[in-house]
């Protein structure tokens, strides 16, 4: 496993997860007013799930479920703000195991990021963190594996920039990565930039900086898939992305019942996509149902 002579045929992985995303919160969906180019873009050419659950109708179970392949309740993270078991292993440490090196980038939500912590992203399998405790805006204070850091910029950037840092660092070393990119959007308070909002400018206040966030999301996923492209590695990259719950009031459930901190489909069936060049060399829409519990097992087989 740890013979790096091996790296062309190493897979690496990039899991992006949307914070408070709904069903219904993307272009490719229908949306009347929302841009998402790039999750559209992707949406066209990898496979597009159609009946993809969180574990949990709120973030912090449905982050636990994804570091361990387990449901929230197996693995004590029951609802919001709760942690993760120490003793859990995490996706992260097996793929260290592995010979992979793992970071960490943006909302953590399933413990401290102190870096004494048990539960803190060094102490979850991860080599290299910039984390926040929950969500965040622009401009935000972060963890950098255990020490504030004022980072400066749009929000979503700001962790794709670290996330960019981590595996051009990875590949130079010609090392199979697991990049983790939680954002903290389209949380409440919505704070986007001026330029993001200008496409919305005819809509309320609100939903121009709510969608303003969610089109600064999808650009900041765009410059991640294009550093990807620039350093050769795009093909051999397992690129899944998803959200962590349902639609919040503002949002759209796409015309499901429920939202946010339900158990109606509103608040549980969340977009997801997943991109990989070498392998899903058509698009395809799958209806099977599948979910955030599914993460871990896929990238053990996949490693």
């Amino acid at each position: 496993h740890r013979d790096l002579h091996s790296f062309p045929t190493r897979r690496s992985s990039d899991l992006c997860m949307a914070d408070d995303q709904g069903w219904g919160d993307v272009g490719y969906r229908g949306h009347p007013v929302l841009k998402t180019p790039v999750l559209d873009e992707m949406a066209s050419s990898g496979v597009r799930f159609e009946r993809f659950y969180a574990a949990a109708p709120v973030c912090s179970p449905t982050r636990a479920s994804v570091l361990t392949g387990r449901h929230p309740n197996r693995c004590g993270c029951f609802s919001w703000g709760y942690t993760i078991r120490p003793g859990e292993v995490t996706i992260a440490e097996a793929l260290r195991d592995a010979g992979y090196t793992t970071g960490h980038f943006g909302k953590w939500h399933v413990g401290s990021v102190r870096a004494s912590s048990p539960v803190a992203p060094s102490n979850s399998g991860f080599d290299e963190w910039l984390s926040s405790p929950n969500f965040f805006e622009n401009d935000p204070l972060m963890s950098r594996k255990g020490k504030v850091v004022r980072t400066r910029g749009e929000g979503s950037q700001v962790i794709v920039d670290a996330a960019a840092e981590f595996i051009r660092a990875a590949t130079a070393r010609k090392q199979p990565f697991l990049a983790v990119v939680w954002f903290g959007s389209p949380h409440a308070p919505h704070e986007a930039l001026d330029a993001d909002r200008r496409p919305y400018s005819h809509q309320p206040e609100q939903l121009q900086h709510f969608y303003g966030e969610i089109t600064a999301m999808d650009r900041a996923i765009g410059n991640l898939r294009k550093e990807l492209r620039s350093l050769g590695i795009a093909g051999n990259t397992l690129f899944w992305y998803n959200s962590d719950n349902g639609a919040i009031p503002v949002g759209s459930t796409g015309g499901l019942a429920g939202g946010k901190g339900t158990l109606d489909e509103g608040g549980i069936r969340v977009p997801a996509i997943i991109e990989w060049p070498s392998r899903i060399r058509k698009p395809r829409i799958s209806h099977m149902p599948c979910g955030t519990v599914d993460i871990y097992p896929t990238l053990i087989e996949v490693a």
